[in-house]
């Protein structure tokens, strides 16, 4: 037994001390190696540098310091998080919505956003949308559009719903989805 810990004690990892941020300086510094990874709302970061233990004044210097110098920008942000957000394809503007809230850009930009995602787009996602579905849904699909039970049709069609609703699109968009299904 005795051997076993002396081995146990050999292979644990070191572990760091946790960084508290006692200074102004420490978290200016912390602020500026998170941003040096990736950009971040105001809001996640003071989720962040509040969780390594830094004042309420140290944060708001820290930010406002970036942001003067133009190293955090918001509405730069949200452009990026738009950016990403596109790249998933079958999303619907209820989802960038929600996306960008949780990222916790502020509303003028959120606003500034749903300007540029247009219904032509949010469309074109909902087709690619309504093709995914149907790929993995082809034998419900089969099964469900040559049933005569009308409870069949019902479920596919709550599915389909469903499918679209939990992708942030509109119940206008189901038409999409319903004609791409009697197309296939």
């Amino acid at each position: 037994m005795e051997v076993f810990e002396e081995q146990a004690k050999k292979t644990r990892r070191k572990t760091r001390p946790k960084l508290q941020l006692e200074t102004e300086q420490q978290t200016y510094n912390y602020a500026l190696n998170l941003l040096s990874y990736r950009d971040h709302s105001q809001k996640e970061m003071r989720q962040k540098l509040s969780r390594k233990g830094a004042s309420l004044e140290q944060i708001q210097n820290s930010i406002e310091k970036l942001t003067d110098y133009g190293i955090m920008d918001e509405e730069r942000f949200a452009q990026r998080v738009y950016e990403a957000w596109l790249a998933k394809r079958c999303y619907g503007k209820q989802h960038l919505i929600a996306e960008l809230q949780k990222k916790g850009v502020p509303q003028e930009y959120v606003n500034n956003i749903l300007e540029q995602f247009t219904p032509e787009l949010e469309a074109e996602r909902a087709e690619i949308a309504a093709q995914q579905f149907c790929k993995v849904n082809q034998k419900k699909i089969v099964l469900g559009l040559n049933s005569n039970d009308p409870k069949e049709k019902q479920k596919l069609y709550a599915a389909a719903g469903r499918y679209l609703a939990a992708r942030g699109f509109g119940g206008s968009y189901m038409e999409v989805l319903l004609d791409y299904m009697k197309k296939s």
